[in-house]
């Protein structure tokens, strides 16, 4: 499909919006994910950039088209994104411009981004998930949160040594009672003003948007002691935030962005709220230490290869059969083989460990869907035809905090990308 088959759906023409009823909604039905009243499975990529490229001012609208046609290509159907972005402009390591330059005062340039994404997505039959805020410092997230209700104490960003400090700061959005009713009123006035934009290129309101998928509560909420009642207290917000959305917004799914990564217990307290329609889980190997990118020893692979295996299994279980709810595999990635004489960061570098990788990963999720204990898995991140070369900013797979390339995915890629293709392949026969 080539864009001119299709014209970029804009404010001037809107003769390419297509009717969309209720049944286009994706509802939830025992473990699966239904659309049209056929069973519903995500291949999909990771887009976090959408709303920034997407801007009318300082964006780059050919590029996302092209990009969205790649995808479109191999199979994918859904796109996770952030719909949230905290300033001010200028802390490090953070995308820029902001969605929210401070409570309730937004960059309309950013949020007509988002508009324009949103209304694109129906010429790709995608659909979007819709993140709306950061546990993490990369788009200002809880930690800004936090900092706008108490100035008096910075926010300690992290290095690559230590994280500890600055997780504690960023938990103090719902753990500490002096400041939580304030941190979550400016969060819940952020939910209200996204449900309820009104998108300026399709005059719909987002939460009658079927190209919405599902809102998320935050990308990676963190699973840290924050007292002797974290498990409460952490349920308490998930809760009280998911309930809130539902008020808003009957049509669309929650879930709560969560790795998943820290044991059955933390699993069900993140997953157990009624409110909560879906669970979610996200695999780093190298992140986690179970896989290192400069050895080329199979051991090496192997022990990365049988973790993810392993941990598939069990969040499927807790999922499935604890929960009876439909797992989703939010986010997942490797590096490049910084064993093959280029650096990981080098989009000449082989994919040889990452296509075994992606694959296995895929076959294991596909074994799940067929029992009906997975819905789908969504790869980080989606680079398309930027690479780390590109005038700053750059806006590929890599937040900003992060070397531009670690874990982009690019145009070029083909034997990765042809695991989502073979993948779409398979779960078309499962209807």
């Amino acid at each position: 499909m080539s864009t001119s088959e299709k014209p970029i759906i804009s404010p001037a023409n809107k003769s390419n919006i297509p009717e969309l009823s209720s049944k286009e909604f994706i509802k939830v039905d025992g473990t699966l994910f239904k659309k049209n009243d056929k069973s519903y499975y995500i291949i999909g990529a990771n887009y976090w950039q959408a709303m920034n490229l997407g801007a009318p001012e300082n964006g780059n609208r050919s590029r996302v088209l092209e990009d969205l046609k790649i995808l479109k290509k191999y199979g994918v159907n859904c796109v996770r994104i952030m719909a949230g972005s905290e300033g001010p402009n200028g802390e490090p390591y953070r995308m820029y411009p902001a969605l929210m330059n401070s409570p309730g005062d937004y960059n309309e340039n950013v949020f007509q981004g988002l508009d324009w994404f949103l209304a694109q997505l129906s010429q790709f039959n995608m659909t979007a998930i819709m993140v709306l805020s950061n546990y993490w410092h990369w788009s200002g997230g809880f930690a800004q949160y936090v900092n706008w209700v108490d100035p008096s104490k910075p926010i300690p960003y992290p290095v690559p040594e230590d994280y500890s400090s600055f997780e504690l700061y960023a938990a103090r959005f719902y753990s500490d009672s002096s400041i939580y009713s304030k941190t979550q009123s400016y969060y819940f006035e952020h939910i209200k003003s996204i449900i309820t934009r009104n998108n300026t290129i399709t005059s719909q309101i987002y939460k009658n948007d079927p190209n919405i998928f599902a809102w998320e509560l935050v990308n990676e909420p963190q699973a840290i002691k924050v007292g002797n009642d974290s498990h409460n207290i952490i349920f308490k917000w998930i809760d009280d935030t998911a309930k809130f959305i539902k008020e808003l917004d009957k049509n669309h799914l929650v879930s709560t962005g969560a790795e998943g990564k820290n044991g059955e217990e933390w699993f069900i307290t993140m997953h157990k709220s009624p409110h909560i329609d879906f669970t979610s889980a996200h695999i780093w190997v190298e992140n986690w230490g179970y896989y290192n990118s400069d050895d080329s020893s199979l051991e090496n692979y192997q022990k990365a290869e049988t973790f993810m295996l392993n941990f598939l299994q069990n969040v499927s279980d807790w999922s499935t059969q604890k929960l009876n709810k439909p797992l989703l595999v939010g986010e997942y990635g490797m590096a490049r083989d910084a064993w093959s004489g280029a650096s990981k960061y080098s989009p000449l570098a082989t994919v040889i460990n990452r296509t075994k990788y992606f694959s296995s990963l895929a076959n294991k999720v596909f074994e799940l869907e067929k029992q009906k204990a997975c819905t789908g898995h969504m790869f980080w991140a989606f680079a398309g035809i930027a690479r780390p070369s590109d005038p700053a900013p750059t806006w590929i797979g890599d937040p900003p905090h992060e070397p531009p390339g670690w874990y982009s995915i690019y145009d070029s890629d083909e034997k990765t990308l042809n695991v989502f293709a073979e993948h779409a392949k398979r779960v078309a026969e499962l209807n």
